[in-house]
């Protein structure tokens, strides 16, 4: 459960955390990097190194590799990417046994690597295609846990926007629930799009799209600067710009809400 509860936390943090990093760089790539899209980037890598730590944890045998193996797929979306994809999971073994052998020194370890490369091909597209409908809810049911935490936890609704939420143990059950959902939305998200037909394929918002739409959506340079210095922020102000932030498509008309949400959750 602890597990769940920084993969969960994930979802919000990378978004607004990538999005301070970009900005500091180059502003439009900021906003390129931010958005929802990498809370799927982030679940797998979290599960992967969930399986990773099993296996260095308790030694390298079978039996050991495939409970590492069935934790993994236990997660939300792994388990999913893994069915979906031909020989994924054999890849994924092999990329956690290699990785024990010869740990990599230098940038991104092999299994996390593997799960973001499956991300980019299989995962995006699927949300791309995804319906308003399940798309919505993916959006919503994250506000929802923000909407929670600020009115229950501020330092919980912080930790969440910046880093993700490190023990789950800390939430109550209500928090608990609420982060299971965000997880289960997301996952039929992408099965939505795994279902739709070539042809039916919706809008999605271009960056400079994107970034017009939160303006519209009552972003001002304000809140803009306020990302940029998240970690200085109080709980109070934190939990508030993340929360603004992720209700964005709900300040839209209707017909602009679905671009901006599936640009939320799959930018790259």
């Amino acid at each position: 459960m602890e597990k769940l509860g920084l993969i969960a936390g994930i979802a919000l943090a990378v978004a607004i955390v990538i999005f301070v990093r970009g900005r500091r760089a180059d502003q439009r790539q900021g906003l390129r990097s931010a958005m929802v899209g990498l809370v799927v980037a982030a679940v797998v890598a979290a599960a992967t190194v969930y399986a990773w730590e099993a296996i260095r944890d308790e030694g390298e045998d079978s039996a050991t590799l495939d409970q590492a193996i069935a934790s993994a797929r236990a997660l939300p979306m792994v388990g999913v990417v893994l069915d979906d994809v031909p020989g994924s999971e054999n890849r994924l073994r092999a990329a956690l046994k290699e990785e024990m052998h010869r740990p990599t020194g230098e940038g991104v370890p092999r299994p996390i690597k593997l799960m973001r490369e499956l991300r980019a091909d299989y995962v995006v597209p699927a949300l791309r295609a995804a319906d308003e409908t399940s798309v919505a809810a993916a959006i919503e049911a994250r506000a929802n846990l923000l909407k929670h935490l600020k009115g229950s936890d501020l330092v919980l609704c912080k930790e969440f926007a910046l880093t993700g939420i490190q023990h789950v143990d800390r939430l109550d059950a209500t928090g608990q629930t609420l982060m299971r959902e965000v997880l289960a939305a997301l996952e039929k998200a992408y099965r939505s799009g795994r279902a739709a037909k070539p042809d039916e394929t919706p809008a999605v918002a271009s960056e400079s799209q994107a970034r017009a739409l939160l303006a519209e959506a009552g972003f001002a340079r304000e809140d803009f600067e306020q990302l940029g210095h998240l970690p200085r922020l109080s709980n109070e102000d934190a939990c508030t710009i993340a929360l603004k932030f992720n209700d964005a498509p709900n300040k839209l008309a209707a017909d602009k809400r679905g671009p901006l949400m599936r640009y939320l959750l799959t930018v790259q």
